[in-house]
């Protein structure tokens, strides 16, 4: 194989699984991606090892290649200054765990560790459904659900590091990650039927008709709306950019969440704004979290 000269390893940890790709400063995939299911219940040391045996899988593979790091994307909220995942609903025993310096250490190599959902929207920026644009909103409806806000091919940090953390917003009962995510529609369909079952199987069921789960997928569509519109009427940008496996239902829910947020937004942005679903689709988590390593 030949390699070119620069290549970064990205690494996307999620609730559910843990991927890990080599991509080169142009956007395109090295080899060949894998990825294994997160034990997110397990004790932290087990997910390290897991991603440490992943990361391990990637320099063979980038064998002859020049690595320039370790970009790694995380469920968060995290705390970038330290290279710590902060309190996490989907990562509970990796909480404060330095995972920055545990993977420099272990690897010798520059590692940049960032919020999942920043990640992704980076990719997206560089190589995806936001080139040419200046301003993104990124959303992400994974097992949970994230925000960036990227401006420049600069992702927008705030204050805090916190900027984009919408997940925790007060909705009806509870906070509207429990309303949109994959976690969300499971709860929501649980609700109406008191049987829990995955979102996969909901989305086969709606498609078939069955009117339960089109309930639950209705008001998933009608919380998502509300969150983009709560955003966007902030942010203002060019494009929403959306991804994360929930993505596979979009055929469900896409039509109905776009012309209900555009009635909840400035008539001026409706008139302009982009939807779009990621354009870096599976593989957005991985390549964003190297697009790390190829800008400042």
């Amino acid at each position: 194989i030949v390699y070119p000269k620069k290549i970064a390893i990205g690494v996307d940890i999620g609730g559910t699984k843990i991927k890990a790709g080599l991509v080169d400063i142009n956007g395109q995939i090295i080899g060949i991606p894998e990825s294994i299911r997160t034990l997110a219940h397990e004790p932290g040391e087990m997910i390290i090892e897991q991603l440490t045996l992943l990361i391990r899988r990637m320099i063979q593979q980038a064998d002859g290649a020049e690595l320039i790091g370790i970009g790694i994307g995380s469920t968060g909220p995290l705390d970038i200054n330290k290279g710590i995942i902060l309190e996490c609903n989907n990562l509970p025993t990796l909480h404060n765990y330095p995972l920055h310096k545990k993977i420099e250490s272990t690897f010798g190599l520059p590692v940049k560790l960032d919020n999942d959902a920043n990640a992704m929207m980076l990719g997206e920026a560089l190589w995806g459904a936001g080139r040419n644009l200046n301003s993104i909103l990124g959303i992400t409806l994974g097992t949970g659900l994230g925000a960036a806000i990227v401006v420049n091919r600069k992702i927008i940090r705030g204050a805090t590091g916190c900027a984009g953390e919408i997940w925790l917003s007060p909705y009806k009962e509870g906070m509207i990650e429990d309303y949109v995510s994959g976690t969300g529609i499971s709860n929501l369909y649980q609700r109406i039927t008191k049987r829990k079952i995955s979102g996969e199987e909901i989305s086969k069921l709606a498609r078939e008709g069955d009117i339960n789960a089109l309930k639950a997928w209705k008001e998933f569509t009608q919380a998502l709306a509300y969150a983009l519109s709560w955003t966007v009427n902030i942010v203002d940008p060019e494009v929403v950019i959306i991804g994360g496996s929930v993505m596979h239902s979009s055929d469900i829910f896409w039509d109905s969440m776009v012309s209900l947020f555009k009635k909840y937004i400035c008539p001026q942005t409706a008139a302009s704004i982009q939807l779009k679903p990621a354009g870096l689709k599976d593989n957005a988590g991985f390549m964003g979290a190297a697009a790390l390593m190829f800008v400042e």
